[in-house]
């Protein structure tokens, strides 16, 4: 079952226009508005969906207050969306919209959905770097970047009190490949067909289950410099740092996350691992040092590993 992409995610929100603004100055591309309901994509037309916790049409919430509700993968032909819907069929209700994409509860309740990838190819551009005895810009300035634009949605998480369950339904089941793990913890996972390190991460924090909720959504910038740019606009429009600048040592990437008054975190990401089926997985012991090999504007003790994110209207510096 050819899944590929994270192609989208609905939100659950207490304040629409508080939302709006959030997207706007984060970078992504307002596609629909209306007065309930707030379409936004990124460059590869991945999508964020804006609509009110209350509203009937949203999946059932997992947690009190606003997060993500429904999680959409991409999957590369009709044939893999029908073998989905046949192998979901069996113990779960499944719902095909008037779109065809399929809806469906994971077996913690958590909104799921596929689809037929919709988004589009993106290509970078070149950063031009310089390194001793490589010239990649020569009598000419490096890029500033003011703000960030981000280029694809790279995962999603969600925070779990049995990852068992949630291991046999997407990998098991659904051939969604684990990349790398904190054995009984936290399960980086990507589509069969996926080419980023992860499309989904499980997390069970401290192993303890007592947590179970949407955690954080991110998005795959152009390079480092963008991704500082990025974190500087936001932190200049007033909006919290979650944690960040630093380096993940699983998954390589740059990463800076903010929190968001949509719920858990929005976090910008750069250099992250592309793996193939030749990806050679790793167990890890779950520390703050292996979340984290560096990060600089919250210390350690604030690892998002082991705590749960602040949400609604403490989130925005007034």
């Amino acid at each position: 079952m050819n899944v590929t992409t994270l192609d989208g995610v609905t939100y659950g929100v207490n304040d629409i226009a508080e939302a709006r603004q959030f997207w706007l100055d984060f970078g992504l591309n307002l596609e629909a508005e209306s007065t309930d309901r707030l379409l936004f994509t990124s460059k590869d037309k991945s999508f964020v969906e804006i609509r009110h916790r209350d509203d009937p049409a949203l999946p059932p919430a997992i947690e009190e207050g606003p997060g993500v509700r429904e999680a959409i993968f991409g999957v590369k032909t009709q044939a893999d969306l029908d073998a989905i819907k046949a192998e979901l069929e069996k113990d779960h209700d499944v719902i095909t919209d008037a779109e065809g994409t399929l809806h469906c509860l994971d077996p913690l309740g958590i909104g799921v959905g596929f689809r037929v990838s919709r988004c589009v190819e993106v290509k970078a551009e070149e950063p031009h770097f310089n390194m001793p005895g490589r010239t990649g810009r020569l009598n000419a300035r490096g890029k500033f970047y003011d703000c960030a634009k981000p280029l694809e949605m790279s995962h999603v998480v969600f925070m779990v009190p049995d990852t068992e369950k949630e291991i046999d339904f997407y990998v098991n089941r659904l051939g969604f490949r684990i990349s790398d793990c904190y054995p009984g913890r936290g399960y980086f996972l990507r589509g069969g067909a996926g080419r980023y390190h992860h499309n989904l991460f499980l997390l069970n924090p401290g192993g303890k289950g007592d947590k179970f909720g949407f955690h954080h959504l991110a998005f795959e910038v152009s390079n480092v410099h963008e991704l500082f740019g990025g974190g500087l606009n936001m932190t200049k429009k007033g909006w919290k740092t979650m944690l960040g600048p630093g380096r993940h040592p699983i998954s390589s990437c740059y990463f800076w996350y903010f929190l968001n008054p949509c719920g858990g975190g929005a976090e910008y990401d750069f250099d992250s691992d592309i793996v193939d089926e030749n990806w050679q997985g790793e167990e890890f012991e779950q520390t703050p040092e292996r979340f984290a090999e560096w990060s600089l504007a919250a210390g350690m003790e604030e690892n998002l590993l082991y705590k749960g994110v602040q949400t609604g209207d403490t989130i925005k510096k007034k």
